[in-house]
Parts: structure tokens; C-alpha cells; sequence
């Protein structure tokens, strides 16, 4: 298996860019473009995990046979032994993906070339046979083939495509940009100076509302139109949203204006056809059908629109618009296409770094939000002579809803509250649910005023008044008397604690009837008791214990727990609790954590 295959089965968000960013800067920053596209080629071949590759670039003066009729050879890197640069066999004469590329069949990255070269010419191939190859195109046009080799196609995966397809359209950019300002030493025309510019100004631009302002600016300033709007889909992609504009009466963006993203609208058009769309007068042209006063409010007759393309898909439209009719030339629209094609490239580059910015936001709000909920967690568990306390919380995601407390309770009588809860769902939300219902189950119990299922009733009723949400939770509350080794607890819907009875050698589940809280008003809950002998323990959990799943789909469930118990119930809490969280881990193996999981053990010592 290559180096690709090794990694990852997709290239992350980072990684593309990274790479994007280091070819594009190799090429922005090279005298003589074609002369770095061996370095960027052998950077791509790299990153791919592969060894071999070439580029053909189109020539109308290159009418001998050798590379190919109408093809020169502009690059290449580590070539096997058989495709010497001076192998009849390897290069004099065409092959299949220049044949695709002449006939129009080569739009995309395509991973199904037998190689023709490989196969016919004489010598060591170094075990290549196959390669992919993606055009180098801009706009309509195809400027060449970026060709790279593998002994199968297996080495080829949607991902490595996908960055192919990125390569040759910044690649085809770059030579693009440098035969416009070889246009302009030469100065044939003037218009290549400001798209260079342009070009520069958009790149140099990582920050994308900046960005996307400027593109409308200039855009109409170039051109000489009256107004310019930028649409990207929306959070729905049905409809198309207002990103900029420049010269209009209104305000879209501000409004927040939609238009349909189909053939209703000229943008809708224009971004599914992939193809300008030119209206001299649009009182008198049949399209766009969409219509609305706050748009026939500003007066536009000549309409002109440009989809912004990249990796072959639409991501957006340029609209350019007269107040009176209004010709395009073919100059000028040539002259648009180019310009938008440059800015499909700084908006998906600029888009990709404010993502991978958010990302990093996200995660470092994770973090902190991960810190201070589990400050509301205990700092230690209690000491307490003649008993042994252990607890255990991994969060399924940075954050979670599971929570367990200690608190000594108020009064004169020594007391211990223990509670552990569990909240219906997972991150923040979740997270956010349990620090409001630690909160109130500490307020509600710790004057040890109420007894257990008095406390959890009066929990739920401040829960109902202040959540005001659907999430729920199930709670187990216990208050021990360690003088007298009793129990004194209330269950609302939680697991059941395990009762671990070290006499009889045997279990026995904490059973009280109970309802979760946050769901139901006038809830009623069941009170027990019991009284713990030397030896006995404790064990209470959330169902992140019971139902952790193994690859096969089976749950660990509570008779695994037990086993886990039952083989360390002579040894400390401590002994017990790693057996569990071991056995546990053993059982799920690779697997993902899917639920939070949270323990507490109370043994009182032999």
C-alpha cells in the first residue's frame, strides 16, 4: 500500500489547504513559471505517495510526433528507465490521455488511463502501468494534461483526485497569469496588467467579507457597469443569498435578500449551466421569471452573470447589471470569465481559512467549556474513617451530561450527599443541562432539610421552572450515615446502583421505584434504605458502563459489571473500579467512546 493509502482515507481540510497553499506559493513567487512546475510536480507526486509523474502542455507549434502531435513534455519527475527522454518507443507518437484531451473527453481528474507510453516502450517500467490524469484548464479553455503514474488504480481515491483537480487549476491559473503578463511585455493589450492586479489583490485577501467587498467594487469599476452583486448558496441550497454589492439603490445584503437557486433567475441559470449569461434587456427578455418590487425598485435593463467555478462545481455567481440596455462584447466577456475564475479561487481559499479558523475557535471554546465543567466535578472524594471512596468520568466528546457530587449535608448528625446523574444527550447542550442540575441538586439537598426523595421531587419542580427546554435527566441520590453504615436513597430513573453484599458473597440491585426529572410535574418517588456491613460496596454508574458497544454491536451490559466486580471485591474501591473501567475498555477495543461513562465506588473497609 502507498503512503496514501496508509493515511487517512480522506485528506483533512488542513492538509488540502497546506498543500494548495505551498504549490500556489511556489508558483506565485516563480520568475519563470514553467520552470517551477518540476518542483511543484514532484511536491505533488510527494504528498500522493507516489514517485512518477509528467505534464504535457498544448502547442499549436509543436507539429512533429515526438511528445505527441500539438504536445510538449513541460515537466516531469523521477521517470523509470523505460521512459528515457530519448526512448523512440516511450515518446515518439501520442497517447490515450492526450487522445481524451484533443477530443474533449478529459474535463475532470480521471483515473482509468492505461498508460499506452508504459506499456509499449522497451525497459524497466519500475512496475508502473496505470495513471490518472487531470486537465489544465481555465475557464473553457484546456492549456495541457497533468499526468501521474501507479502500478494500479486502487492508488487513486476520491480524495487524491479531488487534490489533482485542484493542482491542475492552479497550475493552469499560474500559466494562465504568465502568458497575460508576457501579453503585456510584449503590450498587445492593457487588460492583462489589471487582471494581474486584480488577481494579486484578490490573493493577497484572506479575510473573506474584505475579500468579497472588493470583488463587487472593482469588478463594476473595471467594467464600467453601474452595479454588482455577488450570490452564494444559502444555508439552504435552494435559494441564493446576497454576500456584496456595489451601485445598488438598496441594500440585499443587509435585508438579507434570497433568490431561487434554479432557472428562475439568471444567477440559478448561470451557476447550473455552468455558462455566462448575457440579457441586453431584461423588460423584454422572457428570463429571469422570478420577479419582486424590491428588485424591479432599481431600475437595471442591461444584465450580464458569470457562475464562479472551481473543481468542476458552481459555488456562486457574479452579477453585473446597466440601467439601460446594454451589448456585451466578447472582449469584455472573456475578460469577466478570467476575472471570475480568479475569484472562485481567493473565495474557496478564503472560505477554507476562515473554516479551518472556526474550527480552531470551536476547539479552544471546547477546551475551556471541557475545563470548567469539570471543575464542577469534585476535587477529590470524601475521607472518611472506615470507608473508601473512587470515582471515575470520561466524557464521550470534550464535554458531556453525565455528573456525579459529594456534599456534606447541614445539621448537627454527620451526613454525606452522593448523587450521580445522567443527561438524555451529548455535548453542549447536554453539558450545558448538567451544570445547571448540579447546580440545583446541590441547593435543593445540602441543608439536609429534605430527605432524598423529597430533595429529588423539589429538584424537578425548579428543573420544569427553569429549563424550559426538553432535555431530561435520571438522578440517583443517596445520604450515608457513616457512624451507622446506612443508606437512605431515592432513584429517579437512573441505573440502579450494585450492591456488592461481601457476607453473602452476592449482589443486590438498589431498586426504588422513580421517574427522570425535568419531564413530568407532580412527580412522586420512592425512599429505601439499607445498612452496609464491613466488606460491603457500593457501585454506582451511568448507563455509559452498560451499554458500551463492542464492534459486533453487542452492549457490555450489567453482568459483565458484576464479573468485573466480583473478581476484585476482596481488594480496595480502587482495585474495583480500574477492573471495571479495564474491563470496559477491552471490550470496546478501537471503537469510538459512544456515551459518556461515570463511577463511583463507596466500600465500607472490612
Amino acid at each position: 500500500m502507498t503512503l496514501w493509502g496508509v493515511m487517512s482515507n480522506e485528506i483533512t481540510l488542513i492538509e488540502r489547504l497546506t498543500t494548495l497553499n505551498e504549490i500556489a506559493a511556489t508558483l506565485n513567487s516563480a520568475v519563470d513559471v514553467q520552470s517551477a512546475l518540476n518542483s511543484v510536480l514532484a511536491r505533488l507526486v510527494e504528498l500522493m505517495g507516489l514517485q512518477t509523474g509528467w505534464i504535457f502542455l498544448l502547442a499549436s507549434n509543436a507539429q512533429e510526433r515526438w511528445w505527441g502531435k500539438g504536445y510538449v513534455l513541460a515537466a516531469y519527475h523521477n521517470l523509470p528507465p523505460a521512459l528515457d527522454l530519448e526512448s523512440a518507443s516511450a515518446w515518439d507518437g501520442g497517447c490515450d490521455c492526450q487522445g481524451y484531451c484533443s477530443k474533449g473527453k478529459l474535463t475532470e481528474a480521471y483515473n482509468e488511463v492505461r498508460c499506452s507510453r508504459l506499456i509499449e516502450s522497451d525497459g524497466d517500467t519500475r512496475g508502473l502501468v496505470v495513471h490518472a490524469s487531470a486537465p489544465l484548464r481555465i475557464g473553457e479553455q484546456t492549456l495541457g494534461i497533468l499526468n501521474v503514474a501507479a502500478s494500479d488504480w486502487s492508488e487513486f481515491n476520491e480524495e487524491s483526485l479531488t487534490i489533482l483537480n485542484s493542482v491542475g487549476n492552479i497550475i493552469a491559473a499560474a500559466i494562465e497569469r504568465a502568458r497575460l503578463f508576457d501579453m503585456l511585455r510584449e503590450q498587445r493589450i492593457h487588460e492583462q496588467a489589471v487582471l494581474l492586479e486584480f488577481s494579486n489583490q484578490l490573493l493577497s485577501r484572506s479575510e473573506l467579507q474584505d475579500l468579497m467587498n472588493y470583488l463587487v467594487i472593482e469588478v463594476s469599476r473595471l467594467l464600467g457597469f453601474d452595479a454588482c452583486a455577488l450570490l452564494l448558496p444559502s444555508e439552504d441550497p435552494a435559494w441564493l443569498a446576497f454576500k456584496a454589492v456595489s451601485g445598488w439603490i438598496s441594500d440585499p445584503v443587509y435585508e438579507r435578500r434570497l433568490l431561487p437557486n434554479d432557472d428562475r433567475t439568471g444567477p440559478g441559470r448561470a451557476m447550473h449551466k455552468q455558462q455566462p449569461v448575457v440579457v441586453e434587456d431584461i423588460w423584454e427578455n422572457e428570463y429571469p421569471t422570478f420577479r419582486a418590487d424590491w428588485l424591479a425598485a432599481e431600475g437595471f435593463r442591461g444584465h450580464v452573470i458569470v457562475p464562479l467555478i472551481i473543481d468542476g462545481r458552481s459555488i456562486g455567481a457574479l452579477v453585473l447589471d446597466m440601467r439601460h440596455t446594454y451589448q456585451m462584447d466578447t472582449d469584455k466577456l472573456r475578460f469577466l470569465r478570467l476575472m471570475a475564475n480568479q475569484a472562485a479561487i481567493a473565495i474557496e481559499k478564503a472560505r477554507l481559512l476562515q473554516q479551518e479558523a472556526e474550527g480552531r475557535r470551536m476547539e479552544e471554546e471546547l477546551t475551556l467549556a471541557r475545563q470548567i465543567q469539570l471543575s464542577l466535578l469534585p476535587d477529590a472524594c470524601p475521607i472518611i474513617e472506615g470507608w473508601e471512596f473512587c470515582s471515575y468520568y470520561q466524557a464521550a466528546r470534550q464535554i458531556g451530561g453525565d455528573f456525579y457530587d459529594f456534599f456534606w449535608l447541614a445539621g448537627e448528625q454527620k451526613r454525606l450527599g452522593m448523587v450521580i446523574g445522567d443527561v438524555a444527550g451529548k455535548g453542549v447542550p447536554a453539558a450545558l443541562f448538567m451544570s445547571m442540575s448540579r447546580t440545583i441538586m446541590r441547593s435543593v439537598a445540602s441543608s439536609g432539610r429534605r430527605p432524598p426523595a423529597e430533595a429529588l421531587v423539589r429538584a424537578n419542580e425548579v428543573i420544569i421552572t427553569d429549563a424550559k427546554s426538553d432535555v431530561f435527566l435520571t438522578a440517583f441520590y443517596g445520604v450515608l450515615y457513616p457512624v451507622e453504615a446506612r443508606v437512605v436513597f431515592a432513584n429517579a430513573g437512573h441505573n440502579p446502583p450494585l450492591w456488592w453484599r461481601a457476607e453473602h458473597g452476592a449482589f443486590q440491585t438498589l431498586k426504588a421505584k422513580g421517574i427522570v426529572l425535568g419531564m413530568f410535574e407532580n412527580i412522586h418517588l420512592e425512599e429505601a434504605e439499607i445498612t452496609m456491613q464491613p466488606g460491603d460496596m457500593l457501585i454506582c454508574y451511568t448507563d455509559g458502563v452498560t451499554e458500551a458497544m463492542d464492534a459486533a454491536g453487542d452492549l457490555f451490559g450489567e453482568a459483565r459489571l458484576r464479573a468485573a466486580v466480583e473478581s476484585t471485591a476482596n481488594g480496595s474501591a480502587d482495585a474495583v473500579l480500574n477492573a471495571i473501567v479495564e474491563a470496559v475498555t477491552q471490550f470496546t477495543g478501537e471503537l469510538p467512546q459512544s456515551d459518556d461513562l461515570t463511577i463511583f465506588i463507596m466500600k465500607r473497609q472490612p
